[in-house]
């Protein structure tokens, strides 16, 4: 039996009435301002932003978010078992500007409250005065040592001992510790996509033995062709999965910022948070919306992965026959300096951001005008039906899907296995 996915509306009005007001002020501001020249975000010092209400009846206040403060760096355990080759020495800590601060996406294809294996792993490296990012994103099969365990496949520090087990893992192997996570589950990423309206992707490499067959060329995907699509693996060959990973976070992103989209912001936030684990509070993302218009030029966002270049291929010494990536400590580490060296130093803005700020501008209008005319509505959203999965009850829609053009990516092809 089909079970409807509406929308939670004990928040949706409270929060959508005042951020409209803040956006609405923001996105006029930012129009206004030249191309060249504009405060940036950390400029920004009296903005008041939404706290979340503590129940449905209360009215929220605007107070000011507080400001994130770095994690302490961590004393490593020592390994708990044999390891089946040498644990590395630890790396140095990266030297990161006050201005930077680390996020890490995390997908994997368990629903929640299971974690499992992280298939999926990005780190987003982000210049907030200069609204620049890096993104470096990792293979789950990377052999790397867990701080206390021994030496696995970095996908299951997050199973083994969650976000503490991964940061640490992140800071012993790499030299950085991310400030914020976020962990979508397939269920939910699915959903987004088909509230985004799915996704046009440039298919570089056909797949013919699943996903229905994709031959290469553009092809639009659902929420469930685009999971098989980011999930697909052959032959061992992670690094071209992370690659499709990284094409569809581009597309998302870019669709996330078109078209006011962002403008829905709070309602996606209360649809999602049963769903989604993270650190991230609704006021880090509305404070941040400015910025991520900017993001929404392609040039002031790099692309980086642990890739062949970082790595060797290597099988486990026993009857698994299983293959991992070795990495290389020095190559690896020029690649998160060279992530870090991209977002350092100021650049003109696209006029593509302006169009973004108009838009926003517009879709913020347009659902002032609607609340106007009908104050029982309360957001505006359609509600549409999705197939349950097993003891859990489906979340809402977000917004109507809107047709963007396409952002295609290319994949290069990877070079000899070591």
């Amino acid at each position: 039996m089909e079970k409807k996915r509406t929308l939670p509306t004990q928040y949706a009005r409270l929060l959508s009435l005042a951020f409209f007001a803040m956006i609405l002020l923001i996105a006029l501001t930012a129009c206004t301002e030249e191309l060249q020249g504009r405060p940036s975000l950390g400029e920004s010092q009296g903005l008041v932003l939404l706290e979340e209400p503590q129940s449905p009846g209360n009215t929220p206040e605007l107070v000011e978010s507080p400001t994130a403060t770095r994690l302490p760096w961590p004393t490593f355990a020592e390994p708990g078992r044999a390891s089946v080759t040498k644990v590395p020495p630890a790396v140095s800590p990266l030297e990161l500007d006050d201005d930077l601060s680390i996020w890490l996406l995390l997908g994997t294809e368990l629903e929640a409250p299971n974690a499992g294996r992280t298939d999926a792993i990005h780190l987003i490296i982000i210049q907030e005065r200069l609204s620049k990012a890096s993104v470096v994103s990792i293979p789950g099969n990377l052999f790397v040592y867990l701080p206390g365990h021994n030496m696995q496949r970095i996908s299951s520090a997050y199973a083994l001992g969650g976000m503490p087990l991964l940061r640490d893992t992140l800071a012993y192997n790499f030299g950085i510790r991310p400030d914020r996570f976020i962990m979508a589950h397939a269920e939910e990423f699915a959903w987004l996509v088909d509230d985004l309206g799915g996704l046009e992707v440039s298919v570089l490499f056909p797949i013919r033995d699943d996903c229905g067959g994709l031959a290469t060329g553009l092809h639009r995907m659902n929420g469930a062709e685009t999971i098989c699509y980011v999930s697909y693996i052959k032959d061992g060959d992670e690094v071209n999965r992370t690659r499709r990973q990284q094409q569809v976070l581009q597309l998302l992103f870019t669709k996330l910022v078109q078209d006011g989209r962002m403008a829905e912001l709070p309602a996606m936030y209360v649809s999602y948070q049963n769903k989604i684990e993270t650190d991230i509070s609704i006021n880090d993302f509305l404070r941040r919306i400015p910025m991520a218009l900017r993001l929404g030029d392609p040039k002031r966002v790099n692309y980086f992965i642990i890739g062949w270049e970082s790595a060797s291929l290597w099988e486990l010494p026993d009857h698994t026959q299983t293959k991992v990536l070795l990495p290389h400590l020095e190559t690896m580490a020029k690649t998160f300096a060279q992530a870090i060296e991209a977002i350092d130093g100021a650049a003109p803005l696209a006029e593509v951001v302006l169009t973004y700020e108009w838009q926003l501008t517009q879709a913020i209008g347009a659902t002032q005008t609607r609340q106007v005319l009908d104050p029982q509505r309360t957001v505006g959203l359609p509600t549409r039906t999705s197939t349950p999965v097993p003891t859990r009850t489906p979340l809402p829609p977000v917004y109507t899907p809107r047709t963007t053009a396409p952002v295609a990516t290319q994949t290069p092809t990877p070079g000899t296995y070591p």
